[in-house]
């Protein structure tokens, strides 16, 4: 069989320093695969899409395939959970039986762990092969806990213990940075979320270095240390209102204006990175395909706009199906995709804009404000939501098991 390239090996081809990760559990992918490969509509076309997703990701062999990275979170783990209870709930009952004590926050925190660990001992061989460059999880302190700084760094160290190649991910929030500066001091990689702005991501990059110029002076070895931080980039547009505000000043605002106004953050980011040589890697999270209608993309402006640059792409289960069922619209693009400009007309637009311009400039919001934006509070309600939903549903499975637990000490009393 001859191999058509998938558009995601064609973009990371565009620059051999791009990476392709996987936004979920790689305990998940195989479920998705089998699922997915039904929607073929030929024999044909289900062949194409399974020997694209076997070279894109293969469990049991993480080394050969493309994906680099995981990105878990709270969202993506209760999910994962919730919907698998024959494989959770032994978990869930082993979790309780370890507490002196069980409650269900602290069940609910060790079932956690697990789902973390699990997913690191799945990338564990790509990330011993690569000697560190590759094979990270990303693992998310409790959101519900993302303004106290003492609490998210206790937790974070108790996380990083899982494994070594867990990479702790740490909200964009003024104490969140001071987070990521003390855990890069002590050598722990990080993943900087819920971060869609540039005055964000500078926040970051200052925090690392500070962090790395205290490893330095204590002599920590640093070879095995990794910094990316997310951008959000899908969130961006969804949850910030700027139709809003293009109405109220009577301009004319597209879809692809507001698109271009997510990949013009990620330009800059970019462009800063690599004029100043930060230690730090841009993570596209949140990315979508769009519309056949809309003007200046193919499949996916996401992509293609920012196609050749060093950055990682964590690409969701259900944007992994969109992009491959809808390859035909994609475009092979070349190196040049991050370097071409966005149109002076849409920029005129954009710039008159009070979200966007905060976003985009590097001194447009100050820490107390990274967590006011629209897409900040949006995520932060959604995340908070799912977890929620995890507690209870845990908390369901907890009650039924100390139920049957204290049924027969009941009975035998009676």
């Amino acid at each position: 069989m001859t191999h058509i390239p998938s558009p995601f090996e064609s973009l990371q081809a565009s620059n051999p320093e791009a990476e392709i990760w996987w936004d979920s559990s790689p305990l998940v992918f195989s479920k998705f695969r089998n699922r997915f490969l039904k929607r073929a509509s030929s024999t044909e076309e289900a062949a194409l899409w399974r020997d694209q997703l076997d070279r894109f990701f293969d469990p049991e062999r993480p080394t050969e395939g493309l994906v680099r990275g995981v990105t878990t979170n709270p969202s993506l783990i209760a999910s994962w959970i919730q919907s698998a209870p024959e494989e959770w709930l032994p978990v869930i009952t082993d979790a309780i039986s370890r507490q002196h004590r069980p409650s269900v926050e602290m069940t609910y925190r060790l079932v956690y762990q697990t789902a973390i660990a699990r997913a690191a001992d799945a990338m564990f061989p790509l990330w011993s092969k690569s000697e560190g460059k590759h094979g990270w999880v990303s693992g998310q302190t409790d959101p519900r806990i993302m303004f106290d700084e003492d609490a998210m760094l206790e937790q974070a160290l108790g996380i990083a213990r899982l494994a070594p190649n867990v990479m702790l991910k740490i909200p964009g929030t003024q104490a969140g940075y001071r987070v990521i500066e003390e855990l890069t001091a002590r050598g722990i990689s990080t993943n900087s979320t819920l971060s869609y702005t540039v005055p964000q991501f500078l926040a970051c990059i200052q925090a690392v270095e500070r962090g790395l110029a205290k490893a330095y002076t204590s002599g920590l070895d640093t070879r095995r240390w990794r910094s990316v931080i997310t951008h959000m980039i899908g969130r961006f547009g969804t949850m910030n209102d700027l139709h809003g505000e293009a109405e109220a000043r009577g301009l004319p605002l597209a879809e692809s204006d507001v698109r271009w106004a997510e990949i013009a953050i990620l330009k800059r980011a970019d462009a800063l990175i690599r004029e100043n040589g930060y230690p730090c890697k841009m993570l596209l999270s949140s990315l979508k395909t769009d519309e056949k209608a809309m003007s200046g993309s193919h499949l996916s402006m996401h992509l293609e706009q920012t196609a050749g640059a060093n950055i990682a792409y964590t690409c969701k289960p259900d944007f992994v199906a969109d992009v491959i069922s809808s390859q035909s619209r994609w475009r092979d693009c070349g190196p040049d995709g991050i370097d071409s400009a966005v149109p002076d007309a849409v920029m005129d637009r954009l710039m008159q804009l009070p979200s966007f311009r905060q976003s985009y400039e590097p001194d447009g919001l100050s820490p107390l404000e990274f967590a006011s934006t629209g897409a900040f509070l949006g995520t932060f309600m959604e995340v908070n939501q799912n977890i929620r939903q995890l507690i209870h549903h845990i908390g369901l499975q907890y009650e039924r098991t100390v139920n049957a637990t204290l049924a027969p000490v009941i009975a035998g009393a009676a």
